[in-house]
């Protein structure tokens, strides 16, 4: 899942809300965008912060707006920068034009515009800066789906938690996005092959042979987010690499596993371990610092790999 996020808080109170701050801590590709003043909005400069971010890099991003910060989209989308927007997901869509606000706030009131990327709006019945009817209103006039989540207040109290149903509708939109390797991974490994379904890396560590899997799927965080076609392939795939870790690599054991708590973009790591290893019987992960491949120990891994035939008839080498 490895499609950034720009995260765009509300106006009010005294930061974003929990769930937001939670979903920075859940995936660090979820990034907030810092305005320089939180309780004075400007459109202008508010949008020109957003666009900014956006152009910052090619990648695609999902943008993630609450309250104020959902308006902002609208905005936003009207700016040539809006191609690089692969989805949106506007929680508790406020009412700007309200007139007790101040003029700032009316100022981000609704273009007439339908937003040209997917998008959903999530609506709170009793939410107290935007009516259930005029959400529905505007989820039309944006061309977006409607998420009615019921009584919850403006959606940033604490009691939401780090809201899991609001990060699934923010992973579905992910999910549509174009295919990207996290860019942690991409720093960590060396692209060997690609397979059917994965890439084939190399990880960039000297003491153990360790090849990743990465399902080309945006948005897959674990194999339940699969199809079952796919959870099969990756299955035959994982097979083929751990063959290899043995048989090429003389392992007497090889360790699979998909952590993903610090990159939360589904990856299947496969370690080949010795009984002389440094680490055994221990786990790898959190041993010791890493030690990087010299470009002769890569290149002599990457020959070993692509020498095995059952490789060659899943992957293409890069």
């Amino acid at each position: 899942m490895s499609v950034r996020v720009l995260s765009l808080p509300d106006w009010t109170g005294p930061g974003p809300a929990a769930w937001q701050r939670a979903w920075e801590r859940l995936d660090a590709r979820v990034q907030r965008v810092e305005q320089a003043s939180w309780t004075e909005p400007s459109l202008a400069a508010w949008s020109a912060r957003v666009i900014e971010a956006l152009e910052a890099t090619p990648s695609p991003a999902v943008l993630l707006g609450h309250g104020l910060g959902a308006a902002l989209i609208a905005h936003v989308a009207r700016s040539p920068s809006s191609s690089r927007v692969a989805g949106a997901l506007l929680v508790a869509p406020p009412q700007c034009a309200t007139p007790a606000l101040p003029p700032a706030v009316r100022a981000f009131d609704w273009p007439m515009v339908s937003l040209p990327f997917p998008s959903i709006v999530v609506a709170s019945e009793d939410d107290p800066h935007g009516s259930l009817g005029h959400t529905t209103g505007l989820a039309r006039l944006l061309g977006a789906r409607l998420v009615n989540v019921g009584a919850r207040g403006h959606l940033d109290g604490a009691a939401l938690g780090a809201w899991p149903e609001g990060w699934e509708l923010l992973r579905a939109l992910r999910a549509g996005a174009p295919f990207e390797l996290d860019p942690r991974l991409a720093r960590d490994t060396t692209l060997v092959a690609h397979g059917a379904s994965s890439e084939l890396l190399l990880f960039n560590e000297a003491r153990w042979p360790w090849l990743v899997l990465v399902p080309r799927q945006s948005g897959a965080e674990d194999p339940g987010h699969l199809s079952e076609a796919e959870r099969r392939q990756l299955a035959d795939e994982s097979a083929i690499v751990c063959d290899v870790l043995r048989e090429r690599f003389g392992s007497d054991k090889v360790n699979v596993g998909a952590l993903g708590n610090v990159v939360r973009q589904l990856h299947v790591h496969h370690v080949g371990r010795r009984l002389d290893d440094p680490a055994w019987p221990g786990p790898v992960w959190g041993h010791s610092p890493r030690e990087p491949m010299t470009p002769a120990q890569r290149a002599e891994r990457v020959s070993r790999v692509l020498s095995d035939e059952r490789v060659r008839r899943v992957f293409v080498p890069v």
